[in-house]
């Protein structure tokens, strides 16, 4: 599949945590922002519209360059505005945005601190140039070249599509000298406030000359997908036209910038990546004046990073540990002396394939990851990797792969019903173990057929990495953000649990023990993680932020890392979130917002708190056991309060989420084993949240939400096994029905047991038959009426209820037959 024709669409994902069920309004806190865009270097009055943001605190941005000051209401409120799925804004708020002159340039993202909430996240962007604003008066005022606006590169212009019955169309009149250059990026996608649907952000961007003849036009493209961009050498002295439109017509009113420029405006780099730390020699390509060499100078971190350069927007490229082998484009097959290693290379042609000679052991570990897509190249790479037997020629390939999965990208917390929406995964990524010693080639050949003068690919081979990688799994119905299963806000005081997500992809787990421990905590929390099984990581864990009663709130960025015991263990920790619909679900998430860390917040107390009481029994395999909860008001608060649990261990299943109404303190969260769980200890907590009959839970916007203390939970065998022989019963009769016990576990007292599955016809004979820790077997009599279904009956169980420890336990054992046999005569 190639990348301009990804074709995004949702999935349903149903978390642990409140209500699961789709409501019909999905209230974000952030609905919308304007503008969505300003200049670096300069101070812009921002309004932002939601639900639940009247009392703003702080908005803190997750990289710095832009600081929010002076917050107020509007002077004007504006009107109550809706938004899919029954999102509102009904609050609006007016801060002042101050730029750095250093700000980098591009998407900002961010949330906003009220006194007892964290908002979903929202995003600001930043261009180089001088931002002007379109200012059309009235419909179609601006769609013909005699009523083009004026504007004078270097320009960003804020301006909108409406939604008038005609398709609107935009102009603006440039003056240019012949051989210069002309380029116009438009952001749509990544500006739009309400991400939905199809094609009315799909747009389209022509340049004209004086009579109307096009000079250069693109709809989609490698780089920026949806948001269309294009450069020109301008023929003659005079003006051009730039026109800003609609791919195809939608009647829907949607913002967009035009960056309208004569500045260096390349499709590709190459080599598209260098040594972490170095400065690298590369060729920018597909400028409309031509190539141009620059000396980049790469970032420390190793990471994709976006270099812009003198352009508004950017150019992904990589920054890695080793250094750079460029392809000998004179030679059939460039050797490669030495792993681990960068190759870097241009599939120039559609038919063109590249090939690299490298020499390895049998049984190593490579992680072999090809980035093109994922880089802006309009080409979609598969790689083959072949032995080379004694004559040098390539024998079957070991390694045959073109499209993967987003998890095999390290890509997590986002994806779609056609498991892709993202380019990434276009790009091949494998864990090749050689079968030999020896030669192998490696090739790369572009499956579309797009290659050309930009299709440049990166193939970095390293030993696989350690990797602790924690996702905050932010996303339910639609991938729509949820604060209700990721918010980070803890009230003074009190705490909150999420579950954390921690994929392994195609890197090696930790082995050994190890911390985790959250870096740049505001003063005053605390985190806490449960120790983790041995061996392999857990998909899901629990960990907990605990703010003291004493802490001033405040927000701040943090991450998550992984401490070894071992100080010679090599572990690389990451935090990622990554959020495709910032506004509203869609069927076309052309932007995903990706940050490599979180938000936490200490905010103001709230009105109560939660207990679960440590059971002095354990939870028995195939049993139930009640975990009394206390809700503890604070004077004042009678409020409905929902509970429940936001992590249910393997094996173990925790009933649905219940509602204490209101002025009620006590209840139980019911804790289930299946027959199989595993004979251990694990965390339990508990999560409550205020209940609101005006606002949707089910984002989580509006909702007080604390967690009680961890407590331990041990799963043990059950205190009796029974089993039954196959029996039968003829209609019309009474029999009993004879159970085995075998003692498992030492309890005092009598139990109570119930015969479960019996067909429809057949009934137990009060009563009930009883229990001992003495017990050899259990008789209950049953009689089959003269409407019992004849046959066979599966599955009959038994339900044993007892005390133990001054708590109920119920568990259900056995697994027996009963055949129904006709009457006599």
């Amino acid at each position: 599949m190639h990348p301009r024709n990804l074709v995004v669409v949702l999935s349903l994902f149903v978390v642990f945590g409140f209500s699961n069920a789709c409501s019909a309004a999905m209230t974000k806190s952030i609905e919308s922002v304007k503008p969505r865009i300003a200049q670096r270097g300069t101070t812009v009055e921002v309004t932002i519209g939601g639900v639940e943001i009247d009392d703003p605190q702080e908005i803190i941005f997750y990289q710095p360059g832009i600081r929010a000051t002076g917050f107020r209401k509007p002077e004007t409120q504006p009107r109550r505005r809706g938004f899919m799925h029954g999102g509102q804004a009904s609050q609006w708020i007016v801060c002042d945005f101050e730029i750095a002159p250093d700000c980098p340039a591009g998407e900002h993202a961010f949330r906003i601190r009220t006194s007892d909430e964290l908002t979903h996240i929202a995003t600001f962007h930043v261009t180089p140039f001088p931002v002007m604003d379109e200012n059309e008066q009235g419909h179609n005022t601006n769609d013909q070249l005699e009523t083009a606006i004026e504007v004078t590169p270097n320009v960003s212009v804020r301006g909108r599509l409406n939604n008038g019955a005609r398709g609107d169309v935009d102009l603006y009149k440039v003056p240019v000298k012949a051989g210069q250059r002309l380029s116009a990026e438009v952001a749509c996608a990544r500006i739009a406030d309400t991400h939905y649907g199809d094609s009315e952000f799909d747009t389209a961007v022509r340049v004209l000359d004086e009579s109307g003849r096009e000079l250069a036009s693109n709809d989609d493209n490698s780089l920026l997908l949806q948001d269309p961009i294009v450069s020109t050498r301008v023929p003659r002295d005079g003006h051009v036209y730039v026109e800003v439109g609609r791919a195809i017509f939608v009647p829907s009113d949607r913002p967009y910038c035009v960056h309208i420029s004569d500045t260096l405006r390349p499709m590709a780099a190459y080599p598209p990546g260098g040594q972490a730390g170095h400065a690298e020699r590369i060729v920018l390509i597909g400028d409309a004046l031509g190539d141009a060499e620059k000396t980049i100078q790469i970032p420390e971190a190793e990471r994709t990073f976006n270099y812009f350069g003198e352009s508004p927007t950017p150019m992904p490229l990589r920054s890695s540990p080793y250094p750079n082998v460029l392809e000998d484009p004179k030679a059939a097959v460039t050797v490669v002396d030495t792993l681990p290693i960068a190759i870097n290379g241009i599939i120039g042609t559609g038919e063109e394939s590249d090939s690299f000679r490298v020499r390895v052991r049998k049984g190593d570990r490579w992680h072999v990851r090809v980035y093109a897509t994922t880089l802006g190249s309009p080409i979609d790479p598969m790689l083959r990797i072949r032995p080379l037997d004694a004559d040098g020629k390539a024998a079957k390939p070991e390694v045959e792969v073109e499209d993967v999965t987003l998890e095999e990208r390290d890509v997590y917390g986002t994806n779609y019903r056609s498991r892709s929406g993202l380019p990434d995964t276009l790009d091949p990524s494998v864990v090749w173990q050689p079968k030999q010693d020896g030669d192998y080639v490696i090739e790369l050949h572009d499956a579309s057929g797009a290659g050309g003068p930009t299709g440049i690919y990166r193939i970095e081979i390293e030993k696989p990495r350690t990797l602790f990688q924690t996702v905050l799994k932010s996303t339910t119905f639609d991938w729509t953000e949820s604060m209700r299963v990721s918010g980070l806000a803890v009230p003074q005081g009190n705490r909150w649990t999420v579950n954390v997500s921690i994929p392994q992809g195609q890197c090696d787990a930790i082995q050994g023990d190890f911390e985790v421990v959250a870096r740049g905590l505001p003063e005053g929390m605390s985190l806490i993680v449960p120790p983790m099984p041995k061996g392999n990581l857990p998909g899901i864990w629990p960990m907990q932020l605990v703010a003291d009663a004493s802490a001033e709130p405040a927000a701040a960025v943090i991450t998550l890392e992984a401490v070894p015991a071992d100080p010679n263990a090599e572990v690389e920790s990451r935090s990622v979130q990554q959020v495709p619909f910032i506004n509203h679900s869609g069927g076309d998430a052309w932007n995903t917002v990706r940050v490599d860390s979180y938000i936490t917040a200490v905010v103001e107390p709230a009105p109560f708190s939660i207990e679960l009481f440590e059971p002095a029994v354990p939870l028995v395999r195939g049993g139930e056991l009640a975990v009394p909860v206390k809700i503890h008001r604070q004077p004042g608060f009678d409020g409905a309060v929902e509970f429940g649990s936001v992590w249910s261990p393997p094996g173990l299943a925790i009933q649905p989420p219940q509602t204490m109404e209101p002025g009620q303190t006590d209840g139980f969260l019911r804790v289930s084993a299946t027959k199989g769980a595993k004979l251990t200890t694990w965390p339990l907590v508990a999560i409550a949240s205020t209940v609101r009959d005006d606002i949707d839970p089910f984002l989580g916007t509006g909702h007080t939400r604390v967690s009680s203390k961890f407590i331990a939970l041990t799963v043990a065998d059950p205190y009796v096994e029974l089993a039954a022989k196959p029996e039968s019963v003829r209609r019309g009769e009474k029999k009993s029905f004879v159970w085995s016990v075998k003692q498992k576990n030492t309890f005092d007292g009598e139990a109570k047991v119930r015969l479960l599955g019996l067909p429809k016809g057949v009934e137990v004979i009060e009563p009930m038959p009883t229990l001992n820790k003495e017990s050899k077997e259990v008789r209950f009599q049953i009689e089959a009426t003269d409407e019992a279904l004849l046959g066979a009956a599966a599955g009959l169980s038994c339900e044993v209820v007892l005390e133990a420890g001054g708590q109920e336990i119920i568990q259900r054992t056995g697994n027996g037959v009963l055949r129904i046999d006709p009457g006599k005569g």
